[in-house]
């Protein structure tokens, strides 16, 4: 009887030693599970948007698979950039793991599945595949009137009504208002209304307002030298943004095309300066570039009014002539 005892003490010891390990974290970490067709190897870039890692991480995938296991000891969002700089917001919550599936040709209708949030987020995809802008801004409020305590909603506060093109902050400040009465112990939420409550509003005709800090080479950068220039142009860009390095590299070869060449300013948003020089000196990049290593939360970003990335200020004859426009717009308008 008692080798009979001891035989099922040790199989039940080793089921829920089994048990343990399918779950594939422990109540301090958060981990995904991600399977891409038509992707056998290559790496992604993962950072999070609650702050708080220094520089990029990175997931590597073999055979079209891959593992990422992350400490986390409270909720927080993650942002994995793909080769192409799509990028995939992820929600964690510690003790918990996600499964990622999906075609790397078609990102967009990728699944996560495992946590409430993420499937909240596959739903709000599926609901704005074919919408338009101003749609999916539409969907994206009513969520958050839905869905005010789930994770999701901050993400989508940003994405849609801070960092944006045509920023709408009113908008943004109503609900992560609404939102924070849902989740009163939420950082990032505070963070995000302490970043919009303290952003300079910048239109045409507005004054600049008047700065002076350092650059990643050690000179320094003011206010100053941008309205004593006939033309100048503040760009806001990120290594994991494919279209912002579009921007900067038109500028500069548009620089590089003109007798009396505009001063061309960049904002960088990477959480590293190591990173930064790295991508410039990559992409044969050379201007005057800020980077504080806290990407929005960056005090000139928001000193300028900037909120997305790209965006952008031109300065003509001392004049702010132009915010957040599009590469044909600032070639036009520097010719």
């Amino acid at each position: 009887m008692k080798t009979i005892t001891h035989a099922l003490f040790t199989l039940i010891a080793v089921a829920a030693i089994a048990t343990l390990a399918s779950c594939g974290t422990d109540g301090n970490h958060f981990k995904i599970d991600g399977r891409l067709l038509n992707l056998n190897q290559g790496e992604f870039y993962v950072y999070s948007l609650e702050g708080g890692e220094k520089a990029l991480d990175t997931i590597k995938v073999q055979a079209g698979r891959f593992t990422y296991d992350v400490e986390c000891t409270s909720p927080k969002t993650l942002m994995i950039v793909f080769p192409n700089f799509t990028e995939q917001p992820v929600f964690a919550q510690p003790g918990k793991s996600v499964d990622i599936k999906g075609d790397a040709s078609h990102l967009k209708e990728m699944t996560v599945k495992g946590t409430k949030d993420n499937e909240l987020m596959n739903s709000f995809r599926e609901q704005i595949h074919s919408a338009s802008p101003l749609e999916q801004a539409k969907y994206a409020r009513q969520f958050v009137e839905d869905h005010p305590a789930s994770l999701v909603s901050p993400y989508l506060v940003r994405r849609y009504f801070i960092a944006n093109v045509r920023p709408d902050l009113r908008t943004a400040a109503e609900l992560l208002k609404r939102i924070e009465a849902a989740q009163p112990d939420n950082g990032y939420v505070h963070r995000l209304q302490g970043m919009i409550s303290g952003r300079a509003i910048i239109n045409v005709g507005s004054n600049l307002p008047q700065f002076r800090t350092s650059t990643i080479d050690g000179s320094f950068i003011s206010s100053k030298q941008l309205l004593a220039t006939p033309n100048a142009v503040v760009v806001a860009w990120a290594s994991w943004n494919f279209n912002s390095l579009s921007m900067l590299r038109m500028l500069l070869q548009n620089q590089q095309d003109k007798a009396e060449k505009p001063l061309i300013v960049s904002i960088c948003l990477d959480p590293s300066v190591e990173t930064c020089k790295k991508t410039m000196e990559q992409n044969n990049i050379s201007c005057p570039t800020v980077c504080d290593g806290n990407m929005v939360d960056g005090t000139l970003f928001k000193k300028l009014g900037l909120s997305s990335v790209p965006d952008n200020i031109l300065i003509q004859n001392g004049k702010i002539t132009g915010v957040s426009l599009s590469n044909e717009e600032l070639s036009s308008r520097l010719n």
